[in-house]
């Protein structure tokens, strides 16, 4: 062999080396999808328009993502041989991973100057990490799932130093249950060093899996979707959903008798056994409670209307509730902490609003927490407001007037409000108890 063809020979072998380099792609918020992503000062806007070019790199490709929050349209892949990485600071140069921010304390965990947020705004799952692929260094939220893995499944590939926050892996049908709120592994899939906290799942409620490693995570305070079905004195059965430590029906009660059998009064607002099904009954205050006494502790120690081992809830049992929803911003309509009526409210049936963040504003964007509130109305002397007021019967008195608390939505509101309607019967406050309202009961 000649000393031409030994030169030549090298330089095939340089540029074979050249052509499977690994290819670097850069994401910031203040990327644009249409640059090359190649440098910080050309990224691109998205992780999945770097995902893109990545999936076709023949030697693989590490993207780098600086801080920041990340809505995600649809669910992204991360492909074999490609890694995505994120945390780099906002003054980041190059690839030095010296420069990186991990997620560390939960005060971090929605510092958008200190984290990398891939927010999915439960409609989907936020991404798959196929074999080969690697994420790491995310946060992962708010994604959502009929199937396994409502954060991330990983089908193969890793997941380290990341926090699964948030995530819902919820199938409404009885025969199939989602799992794995925040991850679910497969497929010999690695879950390493992250934090899994307060996701949701129908089973598993944080990690669930088949094959896989999952190795030196902090999986905590993650919780079922439901706390399974409760049947009345009729034989109704009724969906249930947990929300923060509670556990709600998430269906309106329709119960024409009290657990020991006696019967109760009622008001029917549907017109059919189907409209029932979905609104339930209503029932004035005094039914409702059966007997006993007002009650403002949580719990409120009155079963009144609802079955064995369940309750009338408090006011202070609402507030509870509203406050658990406040902590996390999905549950919030524009940022506001007391804007959770939209995430309390049925994605079905409201009278439409134009006021922004009312719960008939955009329906689709209802029932972030499940509890399925449906727009009922009220009954006094007639059935009044069907599809625009929710009116929750609660334990509770308010006021000098000792009238009597309703949880209260409303179609063109933005909040769970509090009502204690006067009577104008000639009873005054005290016969605010023939408002009749529905039911919703809460596990013992």
């Amino acid at each position: 062999m000649n000393k031409r063809t030994i030169i030549w020979i090298m330089l095939l072998m340089g540029w074979g080396m050249l052509a499977q380099a690994q290819a670097h792609l850069f994401v910031a918020t203040t990327g644009d999808d249409s640059s090359n992503g190649l440098t910080w000062e050309t990224a691109k806007l998205t992780l999945a328009s770097a995902l893109t070019i990545a999936q076709n790199a023949t030697g693989g490709a590490v993207i780098h993502v600086k801080v920041g929050l990340y809505a995600m349209p649809a669910e992204v892949t991360v492909y074999p041989n490609v890694t995505v990485i994120g945390g780099y600071a906002a003054g980041s140069t190059g690839t030095d991973q010296t420069q990186r921010l991990y997620p560390g304390t939960n005060s971090n965990w929605t510092n958008t100057s200190k984290v990398t947020i891939l927010d999915g705004g439960y409609t989907h799952r936020v991404a798959t990490v196929s074999a080969g692929g690697r994420l790491e260094g995310c946060i992962v939220k708010h994604g959502r799932t009929s199937g396994n893995g409502a954060g991330v499944l990983i089908d193969g590939g890793t997941v380290s130093h990341c926090v699964l926050l948030n995530n819902l892996a919820y199938n409404t049908a009885d025969t199939t249950q989602a799992k794995g709120g925040g991850a679910y592994v497969q497929n010999n899939g690695k879950l390493l060093n992250c934090v899994v906290s307060y996701n949701r799942a129908d089973n598993g409620f944080g990690v669930a899996g088949t094959t896989g490693d999952v190795v030196n995570n902090t999986i905590t305070q993650n919780s079922g979707t439901h706390c399974g079905t409760v049947a009345d004195y009729d034989g109704n059965l009724y969906e249930t959903v947990v929300i923060g430590e509670q556990c709600w029906m998430r269906e309106n009660l329709r119960t024409t008798h009290y657990a020991d059998g006696i019967s109760v009064s009622y008001y029917n607002p549907g017109t059919s056994a189907a409209e029932t099904r979905i609104f339930g009954l209503l029932y004035a205050w005094t039914n409702a409670m059966h007997g006993s006494g007002q009650s403002n502790t949580n719990p409120s120690g009155v079963q009144g209307v609802c079955p064995n081992g369940w309750h009338l809830p408090s006011k202070a049992e609402f507030e509870q509730l509203v406050t658990f929803l406040s902590y996390d911003d999905e549950n919030c309509c524009g940022g506001n902490a007391t804007y959770v009526a939209k995430s309390l409210a049925s994605t079905l049936y409201w009278v439409s609003s134009t006021t922004g963040c009312a719960v008939g504003n955009d329906l689709s964007a209802n029932n972030r927490s499940l509890f399925n509130a449906q727009p009922t109305g009220y009954y006094y002397y007639g059935y009044a407001y069907m599809y625009t007021y929710s009116y929750f019967v609660t334990s509770t008195q308010t006021g000098s007037h000792q009238a009597y608390t309703y949880a209260v939505l409303n179609s063109n509101g933005q909040t769970l409000s509090y009502d204690a309607p006067e009577d104008h019967s000639g009873y005054g406050w005290q016969g605010n108890r023939n408002y009749a309202g529905s039911v919703r009961c809460v596990k013992d």
